[in-house]
């Protein structure tokens, strides 16, 4: 009985850690297109999903007292730092700019940093419930993952997808048109 426990906990540690495996992404066949999202820019400025049409979005969701999300800044950056066909933005539910001003002074972020005090990402379309939360929007707009309750290591694996989706060939027919607001979620085993 010993030696399995020590099988048991074996397996688990060697489950922790290793190399990261990328999200499951939507299949682009299936992914739907998200309606154009806005937000105000911390400093000033409107950040429009719009206006990032032909590249690969990553949308993510936080606040001050997450500390996953908080954690998630430096792989956010490297991210962000792929090439100009990729667009990074972190979503701030704070309800204050002056606590996001602090905590982007301990922990600086080289994308744009979007407000959301309302927090209307618990509205449709999004219908957000937990932090953090990850979109990636295709070069088309489409919804291809949707991560709720990311964990750092969730985060190297989100590098892997994004980088799959911008070697996907360049479409320049448009996508077809949503005919749900539901979107599809990740399951978490």
């Amino acid at each position: 009985m010993q030696r399995l426990l020590v099988i048991a906990v074996g397996l688990l540690l060697a489950s922790c850690g290793g190399a990261a495996h990328p999200p499951r992404a939507i299949p682009g066949a299936t992914a739907e297109e998200l309606p154009a999202l806005s937000y105000r820019l911390r400093g000033g400025g409107t950040w429009s999903s719009a206006d990032f049409r032909g590249k690969v979005v990553v949308i993510d969701v936080w606040a001050t007292y997450c500390k996953p999300c908080k954690k998630a800044f430096p792989k956010l950056d490297a991210i962000h730092a792929l090439g100009d066909d990729v667009a990074v933005i972190g979503v701030s539910v704070d309800e204050e700019d002056a606590v996001v001003d602090q905590f982007l002074t301990t922990t600086p972020a080289a994308f744009a940093i979007g407000r959301d005090p309302e927090q209307t990402v618990q509205l449709p379309p999004l219908r957000l419930t937990q932090l953090p939360t990850v979109l990636v929007l295709d070069r088309q707009g489409r919804l291809r993952y949707r991560g709720e309750q990311l964990e750092e290591a969730d985060y190297d694996g989100l590098r892997v997808l994004v980088e799959r989706l911008r070697a996907e060939p360049r479409s320049d027919t448009p996508s077809r048109p949503s005919t749900s607001s539901r979107l599809p979620t990740r399951g978490r085993a």
